[in-house]
């Protein structure tokens, strides 16, 4: 697995990204009122002229911990990848 980076201004933080089988996965931690983060994993192909698509977005539960949730977001995306693999061949 591969880490990058997209910066994306002011507005929106630093996100790492990773390529994972083809695809380049992401993860962040959605703040919730009560204590705690939801994991959520994005997962993102190539598309032409270099363009990148978001082709899943995958919620899953909630942690104590930013990085927890942020790990299994990326989890959630490798999984959906490895399902897809498994489903072409």
């Amino acid at each position: 697995m591969k880490e990058c980076s997209f910066l994306n201004g002011s507005y929106i933080p630093a996100l790492t990204v990773y390529e994972y089988l083809g695809y380049i996965i992401s993860a962040w931690a959605r703040p919730e009122f009560t204590n705690g983060s939801t994991s959520v994993g994005i997962v993102y192909e190539r598309g032409q002229f270099g363009s990148i698509i978001q082709v899943k977005r995958i919620e899953g539960r909630s942690f104590e911990s930013k990085e927890e949730a942020e790990q299994h977001g990326l989890k959630l995306c490798k999984e959906w990848v490895d399902d897809q693999k498994s489903r072409s061949t």
